[in-house]
């Protein structure tokens, strides 16, 4: 019998090197399987997707390869896996998917315990419903128990995500030094960037004292300043916009903002309530003064009711004038009621799909 392979290595699954899981052995333990049974693996249907979550179905391109093997008949009789939790981990989507294999007359086995699964009778279907609910239910204690250990970082003041403007991530290794002459890495902690931190004071003063987003970008692009992350295009008015709303420069720590939820098949990114927002004063990462921070948001909040103000009348009051086009949200001029109300449901989804946002 002809053999496919379907891999899958999670990246809720940390460290490359974990033996059972990694897509490397995977592939060689269902070959090694396959040669014991005495079938014949199909280089072209070897499948694997790496480093991808078993709750995003559409964003793995190699199980969408396989199902689309599928069809109109496919080339392959049998499927090894290391076990079912490879195809997913939503019981719904999982229990569809294996269905659609099998409806397709084509065998599923799993080599860790040497197992085919069936859909013959409803004791296969309850089986297969169990295990996916086992398998689901083991992720959100996974999930939990790593909400647990970044919520005891955040509380430390200890770095949870990437690189922030302004500060510098710096390691911290534990004193003992192993066998091997090296040290444990402990943790991660920010440091104040004194050069980025001149920018960041700089971009709030410049708005405070007038200056539009676009206007500031324009000053640090002609200035030569280094964008975050040394952005191709220079500094853009979105990522002046979203450093003014950055509390850490006031020195707070906010943590529990967002949330990963799983629609579609995919995984997205929603803003929890304010209720649920864990705030950390943090006065050894404060780069502005409180007045400054306050003379800002100011006049964003100023800017802001001004702005919805004109989505009242129909439009911002005629030409564009210089004020208009240094606000936080560019050159309107005349706008009808229905583009600025595009442009508005634009900038509240935004704000509310953190992950549509790249950090500076």
């Amino acid at each position: 019998m002809i053999v496919a392979i379907y891999a899958r290595k999670s990246t809720e699954q940390p460290g490359i090197m974990d033996e059972g899981k990694s897509i490397t052995r995977q592939i060689a333990h269902a070959r090694d399987y396959a040669t014991k049974k005495g079938w014949i693996v199909a280089d072209a249907h070897v499948y694997a997707d790496d480093g991808i979550s078993g709750a995003e179905f559409v964003k793995r391109p190699a199980l969408l390869r396989l199902m689309n093997a599928l069809k109109p008949r496919p080339s392959f009789q049998v499927l090894i896996m290391s076990e079912e939790s490879r195809l997913g981990r939503e019981s719904i989507e999982t229990s569809y998917l294996m269905k659609q294999i099998l409806d397709a007359d084509v065998r599923v086995f799993f080599y860790l315990d040497d197992r085919e699964r069936t859909l013959d009778n409803a004791l296969d279907k309850i089986l297969l419903s169990l295990t996916n609910f086992a398998a689901e239910v083991e992720r959100e204690k996974a999930r939990q128990r790593t909400y647990d250990a970044m919520l005891r970082k955040a509380k430390a003041h200890q770095v949870t995500g990437g690189v922030v403007y302004g500060y510098d991530n710096v390691e911290v290794f534990s004193p003992i030094v192993d066998a091997e002459d090296k040290r444990k890495r402990l943790h991660v902690v920010r440091h104040i960037n004194p050069d980025q931190a001149k920018v960041i004071g700089r971009i709030f003063e410049l708005y405070a004292a007038g200056f539009g987003l676009s206007r500031i970008a324009k000053t640090l692009n002609h200035e030569g300043i280094p964008p975050p992350r040394q952005k191709r295009h220079g500094w853009a008015p979105s990522c002046i916009r979203e450093m003014l709303y950055r509390p850490l420069y006031r020195g707070e720590i906010v943590w529990n903002k967002t949330q990963k939820l799983h629609r579609g098949g995919t995984k997205q990114q929603r803003q929890r309530p304010e209720s649920e927002w864990l705030l950390l004063p943090a006065p050894e990462l404060r780069i502005l003064s409180q007045e400054l921070w306050d003379k800002v948001h100011g006049r964003l909040k100023d800017t802001h009711q001004h702005f919805a103000r004109g989505t009242i009348t129909g439009h911002l009051f005629g030409r564009s004038s210089r004020q208009d086009r240094d606000s936080p949200h560019g050159s309107m001029g005349v706008h009808t009621i229905t583009n600025v109300a595009r442009r508005c449901a634009r900038m509240q989804s935004n704000s509310s799909k953190s992950s549509s946002i790249r950090r500076c």
